[in-house]
């Protein structure tokens, strides 16, 4: 095991951990896709909070960097094929994590299973880290002991749509999984509250948003001719058909979009719906850099 201080190497899994539940379900999640390669774990001492004095904050450093080892050092010696690493940091969690993001590092962040109001999730670590950062986040909730399977991928044709569908083709084909991708569309707000559209309006409408949804997966279906793909076009909310869907799924992956003026502060909000009422491991893919 290695311990870091300041860089991390490229294409890598880099795992939130404090020792926590949803740290360790952040963990467990992360080594059962791990392969080989680099694997970090990531301990930030939130300095944005004071502490007593210099003393017990150097103290805490001390004890937190030991801890720390010891940690790394036993997934280090329970999957001998990565590189364990060990990278202790301090100042605002949000910061320093995004720090380590880049578009071939996963960043893996825990969160607790949402229950009750989810008002209580809207500035969680997942939505703030996933809103800003400059490569994949994955935010997994607390393990709730049932089997789930298959990949579901929201679709829209953007950008940001096919980095997440080419992401989650891949995660399905590695593990053998079904890759459910999804299309949502909605009539024009327009027509909402007042009266029903024409169907041959419809009719076209729903043709064109097919059209989207089959262009999106067409160089996926080539490069992974062997991939078990079905393909949902759903009328209503993006969110809603995303969530239904992701329910007993192994994994969600949605492209981010931003929102306009302050994209690397916020979700879009489809995104940030889903983050909010998260039951299944869920991975958040920005939009490519320009």
């Amino acid at each position: 095991m290695e311990l870091m201080m300041h860089t991390l190497t490229r294409s890598q899994t880099v795992v939130a951990w404090d020792g926590s539940e949803p740290a360790r379900a952040a963990l467990a999640w992360s080594l059962a896709r791990a392969a080989g390669g680099d694997f970090t774990l990531v301990r930030v001492l939130d300095r944005t909070v004071s502490t007593a004095d210099y003393f017990t904050e150097e103290s805490t450093t001390v004890r937190a960097r030991e801890v720390l080892k010891d940690d790394a050092d036993r997934v280090s010696a329970q999957y001998p094929t990565l590189t364990v690493h060990a990278d202790l940091r301090s100042g605002d969690p949000i910061t320093e994590l995004r720090a380590l993001s880049a578009p071939d590092t996963l960043v893996v962040v825990g969160t607790h299973r949402r229950r009750g109001s989810t008002l209580r999730y809207e500035w969680s670590m997942g939505a703030r880290l996933a809103g800003s950062a400059n490569g994949p986040i994955a935010i997994i909730p607390e393990s709730d002991d049932t089997h789930h399977t298959g990949i579901v991928v929201g679709v829209d044709g953007s950008a940001a749509s096919n980095a997440a569908v080419d992401f989650a083709a891949a995660e399905a084909d590695r593990t053998g999984q079904e890759l459910h991708a999804i299309h949502a569309w909605q009539e024009p707000l327009v027509w909402r509250d007042t009266t029903e559209p024409d169907g041959r309006f419809l009719q076209t409408l729903e043709t064109s948003h097919r059209h989207v949804l089959d262009q999106s997966l067409l160089a996926i279906s080539r490069r992974y001719p062997a991939l078990d793909i079905r393909a949902s076009l759903v009328r209503g909310a993006p969110q809603s058909a995303l969530l239904d869907a992701a329910r007993g799924a192994a994994l969600l992956v949605v492209g981010d979009h931003g929102l306009t003026a302050v994209s690397k502060v916020l979700l879009g909000s489809v995104s940030h719906s889903i983050v909010l009422n998260l039951q299944s491991p869920m991975v958040v893919i920005p939009a490519p850099s320009d």
